[in-house]
């Protein structure tokens, strides 16, 4: 069983229509090699883990889909984007990552580079485990 269907068979996580379709969406995205490849590359960097990603969540995580992150009128939808840090948790946590720093710590604020509107701060994640997987990166002809 992969990390994403290990975290959807325990989780009580629930999308905006009170069902999975959206928290399984929103892993899909969190689990690609790719985005864990950067949310590593921001924690070796010492920066906040959504710094590489936080934009690319708001885009496809938007007002109308499933599991949205951003602001909708009154809603903050605060819940969304801390549920999104409660994944990465546990996905991190597959890669050795634990973390460190986060919360109302001024190191958590995700930088402004980073082209976030509604992420503020995530945590900060180091290599403190043994990793269950890795990632590989393949370059081929196609």
């Amino acid at each position: 069983m992969g990390i994403k269907e290990d975290f959807l068979k325990r989780t009580k996580m629930i999308d905006v229509h009170n069902g999975k379709k959206g928290v399984e969406e929103v892993m899909d995205y969190l689990v690609n090699p790719a985005i864990i490849d950067k949310m590593i590359i921001a924690s070796e960097m010492d920066l906040p883990v959504l710094t590489l990603i936080a934009k690319d969540l708001e885009n496809k995580f938007d007002k109308n889909s499933n599991f949205p992150v951003v602001v909708i009128d009154l809603n903050k939808n605060a819940l969304g984007r801390q549920n999104v840090g409660r994944m990465i948790k546990i996905i991190m946590a597959q890669y050795g990552y634990t973390p460190i720093d986060g919360g109302l710590s001024e190191r958590a604020r995700i930088p402004a580079v980073s082209g976030s509107e509604y992420f503020s701060t995530s945590g900060i994640y180091k290599k403190t485990e043994e990793a269950i997987y890795e990632i590989e990166i393949i370059s081929k002809k196609i």
